[in-house]
């Protein structure tokens, strides 16, 4: 997380040079409240503050960083006396034109690289009668993915430098990820492809009048997964499955910055 910090904190000083430009592209004030035709919510309807002006484009970055090991994750619950480790790795460039005032549509390309290997586990299925031993197994895997997003904004102050916003993803990964077991050599990996539909909702925060910072969470959503096992160049397995879950996804934190134009 440091270094991810540290790159975005370099790359600040290469955008001052497009900092002379007013955050209103018109002669139009950021943070002031937007007008509302739509009356029929009788008052209860969240208050619009102008945050992005139609017009807009938004060159991005971000990054997202996961670290697990089996002395401090849940996620190996299921192991027991485990010496397991794993890391992921994403960058995430995007480009983003406001088609109206706080409503954004773009796209985004995604790269991911992940490792892992368990050194030595015991799985506990349930009962101590049903427990498997594994042990020197390795992954390595990366994903390369597309999406095209909308993103609608609520700005939360009057100057226009906070606001909230959701993300609404339609994306495409295709993935591999190589495995080997013992001493045996990589001969055997999975291709993926998968669609899903998220959401990713998060904050940003304008730290100078054309470059803000934002951090995102995913939530999970619609999601359609085909694999393909190999061996030697041949399919020895294939498995399809759809599924809707939404939930907090930690491991799509992503923290990013935005130059506007």
């Amino acid at each position: 997380m440091r270094k991810i910090l540290a790159i975005l904190i370099a790359i600040l000083p290469l955008a001052t040079d497009l900092s002379a430009r007013d955050r209103n592209r018109e002669p139009r004030v950021m943070g002031v409240p937007m007008s509302v035709s739509d009356t029929s919510s009788n008052g209860r309807r969240l208050a619009q503050r102008l945050f992005i002006g139609k017009g807009e484009v938004g060159l991005g970055v971000s990054f997202s960083y996961l670290d697990i090991d089996s002395n401090n994750s849940d996620y190996l619950m299921l192991l027991q006396n485990c010496n397991a480790y794993a890391k992921t790795f994403s960058v995430v460039p995007t480009i983003a034109y406001a088609v109206r005032d706080n409503k954004v549509i773009g796209m985004r390309f995604k790269y991911s690289t992940s490792s892992g290997n368990i050194s030595d586990a015991d799985l506990s299925l349930l009962s101590e009668d049903l427990t498997l031993n594994v042990s020197r197994i390795r992954a390595s895997g990366n994903t390369y993915q597309t999406a095209i997003f909308y993103r609608a904004y609520l700005g939360l102050d009057s100057h226009g430098r906070f606001g909230l916003f959701n993300d609404v993803q339609l994306a495409y990964t295709h993935g591999r990820t190589t495995f080997s077991y013992g001493d045996t050599g990589l001969k055997a990996y999975n291709l993926s492809d998968k669609l899903n539909l998220s959401l990713h909702p998060g904050l940003e925060v304008f730290a100078m009048n054309n470059v803000s910072l934002n951090v995102s969470i995913g939530f999970g959503g619609l999601n359609y997964t085909n694999i393909r096992c190999m061996e030697d160049g041949r399919i020895t397995g294939r498995r399809a499955a759809a599924n809707a879950r939404f939930y907090m996804d930690i491991t799509d934190i992503r923290i990013g910055l935005t130059i506007h134009i």
